[in-house]
């Protein structure tokens, strides 16, 4: 069979035709496959406007006006069809989806409904789920994408917007999973990338896999290499690279700055996914035009805390805290976290002084914290601060009683208790 065979009856199908289409619809239908929109309006609107043109030249008159933008045109042929066929499927579609178009989503739903009742097709159901979206309707919207997608997985606007309801809902594996459908479809677009790094950051995913490669050419850090990125040299190594693989929101971070230069979330998923890769340095440089872009967010606040901690710089640490406890930006329970791990690195570090400094600070923001409590008391008590460990016992004995160490807890404020002409 010919191409050009092949093709009309692929549109006649499209447009539901029962057999081949008669004789004088041969030239629309070869029009209109040919992609001459203009040139099917030209042939049927004469037709149309004495009344002669039968429900088929007027179903490829109205899906040639659709394609020229001419929506109003293209309504009041298919209400004529539908005024003599109201069970027509391909009329009701099209009559919803050309609403849908218009931004009158419950009006389109009208049509859309009974077009799936008499025609299951995924087209409609693709269109049914961009409506009930647009209402705000995600439940119904997310049944209605996925029956499309069942069907065909072309279309990336069904699986881009099922991407997006997951991501609203938290749902950070599934969105990333369709956002990946949407690119193998075919979509390339900043929203794109910006979303699918969203749904990373959401699962934490900031850098990906790390791997060594032998590459043929030199590269920096941030370049792209079989869709891989590019982390730095391994010392000693002629040749041989770490690279990470595109799974995570540094890749979309690179390729959204790309797209959008101007993006601070572009800003952040760099900032983050070096941090995440161990270069405090890459990270640096982003976080500051970040921080350019967008300040006292609690994002950029947490990525400066996190980032000075990498650097184990405990002074500007403090100033940040200070800061963003000042802006609101934190709330008690994340000032206490980031005390209360500044304190355990400062612990582990050896200095102790310093390490209860911290607790204390965090103790402040979360007075009954087991883990708090716990560190205070422990480093008090390996200090010799008998009266600050007994204090810090007894509080735990209190207010954990069904702790699984209870007794070890008791004993241990006993002995203390004992002591107390010991303590200094």
């Amino acid at each position: 069979m010919r191409p050009t065979s092949t093709l009309l009856i692929a549109v006649m199908l499209c447009l539901g035709a029962a057999g081949p289409a008669p004789g004088e619809d041969t030239e629309a239908v070869k029009t209109y496959a040919r992609g001459d929109y203009a040139g099917v309006v030209k042939l049927l609107t004469p037709a149309y406007r004495s009344g002669s043109a039968n429900i088929q030249q007027r179903l490829i008159l109205a899906r040639a006006q659709l394609h020229l933008g001419r929506t109003d045109d293209a309504l009041g042929v298919l209400k004529s069809v539908l005024a003599s066929d109201r069970e027509n499927p391909e009329a009701n579609a099209l009559t919803g989806r050309a609403l849908h178009d218009r931004g009158e989503h419950a009006e389109a739903l009208k049509y859309l409904q009974h077009a799936y009742r008499l025609k299951q097709d995924p087209a409609t159901a693709g269109v049914l789920g961009k409506c009930y979206h647009a209402l705000k309707q995600p439940a119904k919207a997310k049944v209605y994408l996925e029956k499309a997608l069942a069907d065909d997985i072309r279309d990336p606007g069904n699986s881009f917007l099922l991407g997006e309801i997951c991501l609203a809902r938290g749902l950070g594996a599934l969105a990333e999973k369709y956002f990946l459908m949407a690119e193998e479809a075919g979509m390339r677009s900043a929203e794109l990338y910006l979303l699918l790094g969203r749904a990373y950051v959401l699962q934490r995913k900031y850098v990906g896999p790390v791997l060594l490669r032998r590459l043929d050419t030199p590269a920096k850090p941030g370049d792209v290499v079989d869709d891989r990125v590019v982390l730095g040299k391994v010392d000693g190594v002629a040749d041989r690279y770490k690279v990470a693989a595109r799974y995570c929101a540094l890749y979309e971070g690179l390729r959204l700055s790309r797209a959008s230069p101007q993006s601070a979330d572009a800003q952040y998923m760099l900032a983050a996914g070096w941090l995440a890769a161990g270069d405090a340095d890459l990270a640096a440089r982003h976080l500051d035009v970040l921080l350019q872009r967008e300040k006292r967010t609690p994002r950029a606040a947490e990525l400066q805390v996190r980032l000075l901690l990498a650097k184990t710089d405990y002074a500007a640490l403090d100033q940040a805290l200070t800061a963003a406890k000042d802006a609101k930006v934190f709330d008690a329970a994340k000032l206490a976290e980031y005390y209360y791990r500044a304190g355990m690195m400062r612990r582990a570090e050896g200095s102790r002084d310093e390490a209860i400094r911290l607790l204390k600070a965090a103790e402040a923001h979360a007075p009954t914290s087991a883990p708090i409590l716990r560190s205070l008391a422990a480093l008090h008590l390996g200090t010799g601060r008998g009266k600050e460990a007994r204090q810090y016992y007894a509080r735990l004995v209190e207010l954990f009683p069904d702790a699984d160490d209870i007794d070890e807890l008791r004993n241990t404020l006993r002995v203390l208790q004992e002591k107390k002409g010991g303590e200094r």
